[in-house]
């Protein structure tokens, strides 16, 4: 019997390819506790990065010069205003207070790394003269139409070249971030989350429909990560 189940296993993983696995969120042994209605927040000037450039200026009538900053100004405000629906007291920090600090790397898994801009050890940020006890920081958030997150974030597969698409099924949006204990000054939760949107016919609902999900994604794995 046993056997048997060994063959229709190996069966099953040769049909559908056994891929490797991945974990793609990482939490602090001392993250005990989700942050609740004051949350402070930063990376979102420049987290927001849009792919397909063109493929979104025909799709959306914009223009491909401004494609790229309309479209992501525009899901940077979607994403702010679904963050502060469960964060009420949400603060926005400017990005410069964290891009001055150097750019480290954060293991999350064997093959899956991030990268961000992380405050140095005793070195707490401000928030307009106080120091907000958690800053999520928002180190990439990539739009585009159906990409992976392995694809971004595992380092064997990186270097790889993607082949060029005429057709598209889904929205995509990959992002990562980190849950920042600015007191101690240590990563209490890190994630790389994937969207993927189906669409017909894209527009503006579709963006903001994507966005919210991420957000939201982004406050489920917050409590799902506490220790």
């Amino acid at each position: 019997m046993f056997r048997k189940i060994g063959i229709v296993c190996a069966i099953a993983c040769i049909l559908t390819g056994c891929g490797p696995s991945y974990h793609w969120t990482k939490s602090h042994p001392l993250y005990k506790q989700v942050p609740y209605s004051s949350l402070s927040i930063t990376g979102t000037e420049n987290a927001f990065v849009l792919t397909r450039s063109k493929w979104f200026a025909k799709k959306l009538g914009f223009d491909s010069l401004n494609v790229q900053n309309e479209a992501t100004k525009f899901c940077e405000q979607v994403f702010l205003d679904e963050m502060k629906r469960a964060y009420p007291g949400l603060r926005k920090i400017p990005d410069a207070a964290i891009l001055r600090f150097p750019e480290e790397s954060q293991k999350i898994d064997d093959r899956v790394f991030i990268k961000g801009h992380f405050p140095e050890q005793g070195v707490s940020v401000t928030d307009g003269g106080n120091v907000p006890p958690h800053i999520l920081i928002l180190h990439e958030f990539i739009l585009g139409t159906d990409i992976n997150r392995e694809v971004f974030y595992d380092y064997e597969l990186i270097r790889q070249e993607s082949s060029a698409k005429k057709t598209s099924n889904n929205l995509s949006i990959v992002l990562s971030y980190t849950l920042w204990d600015n007191v101690n000054q240590r990563p209490l939760f890190s994630a790389v989350d994937e969207i993927q949107h189906p669409i017909t016919k894209i527009t503006m609902d579709d963006l903001k429909a994507a966005v919210t999900e991420a957000a939201k994604k982004i406050r489920i794995h917050l409590y799902e990560g506490v220790r």
